[in-house]
Order: C-alpha cells, then sequence, then structure tokens
C-alpha cells in the first residue's frame, strides 16, 4: 500500500511525493498540505487516478517504496545535517 500522508516532520522526510512526473523515478507516495478536507480529497483523487489510469507509474512508486532503505544511522545521519 503507497502512502497518502500530511506533508509535516517525518513523513515529509520519509514519504517521497509525486508531484509530477519528473518526481517518478523517487517517488514513493502522495503528500498533501494544508491538513484540510479539500487537500487531502485532492491527493486522494491523484493517487486513485495514478491507480486506475497509470498503472505503470503506479508500480513504478510501489517499486521504489520496496527498496527505500530506512536505515536507522542513515535517517539519523540526514536529519542531524
Amino acid at each position: 500500500t503507497l502512502p497518502v500522508v500530511h506533508e509535516t516532520g517525518g513523513l515529509k522526510d520519509t514519504v517521497k511525493g509525486l508531484w509530477d512526473d519528473s518526481h517518478l523515478e523517487v517517488a514513493t507516495g502522495w503528500l498533501f498540505s494544508p491538513f484540510e478536507e479539500g487537500a487531502l480529497k485532492h491527493t486522494l483523487y491523484k493517487a486513485l487516478d495514478t491507480f486506475h489510469h497509470r498503472r505503470d507509474a503506479f508500480r513504478k512508486l510501489q517499486s521504489n517504496a520496496m527498496t527505500a532503505s530506512f536505515y536507522w544511522p542513515t535517517a539519523m545521519d540526514e536529519y542531524e545535517r
């Protein structure tokens, strides 16, 4: 399952958003902001559109997410920068 998350804190640092096709090689999900109903709905519609009409892109996001490294020492180094 690919995440749809509010663009804040650790979520923003962990989930790489699919803003447009130029981010397809690194995207792992969708982020929304501000924290309100309209922004969430819009992002859910984008995610569903990708799932239903752009299956190759959706599979690429799945692959990106499955191969992403969440090794804790690396995350700590990035946080400290």
